[in-house]
């Protein structure tokens, strides 16, 4: 008994359990270009200054994207709209993973705050994919509670799919504990 009640309670106090995963993919049907906004805000997830895009009969955009239907971009005018980012009201502990295709050197930024405010956790630079047709899987990681990303860099030479939280090698090894918890009591009745 005293084993799985030590179980239930590792995996009650794993992050993992607390919230659904933090996971955007931008797979629907965009057009062109119309702001993703508050799109994921049921997911707890704002975007400010980014556009989602699909291909049409007439032009292609982009290939062989992880999510075919859909990406994301960001799209600053240069004198109203001079920032972009992802908001994720619950925060995201441990790490970012993404992919991106782009034509030149851009970063991405974590900060414990909305909207690129409070502390810098992290940052990543993203390489060149040489176009809009090489998709490349990264992982930005960083120490703490990230609430937003700043995609400002990424304006006009990255697009992005595929968002998700990475788990924090904490919550694995308590999830991993609790299931072994769980097994053992289970070959001792």
């Amino acid at each position: 008994m005293k084993l799985a009640t030590l179980a239930l309670a590792l995996g009650l106090a794993s992050p993992a359990f607390a919230a659904a995963p933090l996971s955007v993919d931008f797979e629907k049907d965009w057009g062109f270009s119309p702001e993703v906004g508050d799109t994921y805000a049921a997911e707890g997830v704002t975007f400010t200054n980014v556009l989602g895009l699909s291909n049409n009969a007439d032009e292609t955009f982009f290939s062989n994207a992880p999510s075919p239907l859909g990406i994301a971009y960001a799209q600053l005018d240069g004198s109203i709209n001079t920032t972009a980012y992802m908001n994720v009201a619950a925060g995201v502990t441990g790490g970012l993973s993404f992919y991106y295709a782009g034509t030149d050197v851009s970063t991405v930024k974590a900060y414990s705050g909305l909207n690129g405010t409070g502390m810098l956790l992290g940052t990543i630079t993203l390489a060149s994919t040489g176009g809009y047709d090489s998709w490349t899987k990264t992982v930005l990681s960083f120490s703490g509670s990230a609430q937003s990303f700043d995609l400002t860099s990424t304006a006009g030479i990255a697009a992005l799919d595929n968002i998700a939280a990475v788990p924090e090698p904490t919550s694995i090894a308590l999830m991993l504990a609790g299931g072994a918890l769980l097994l053992a009591r289970r070959r001792r009745a």
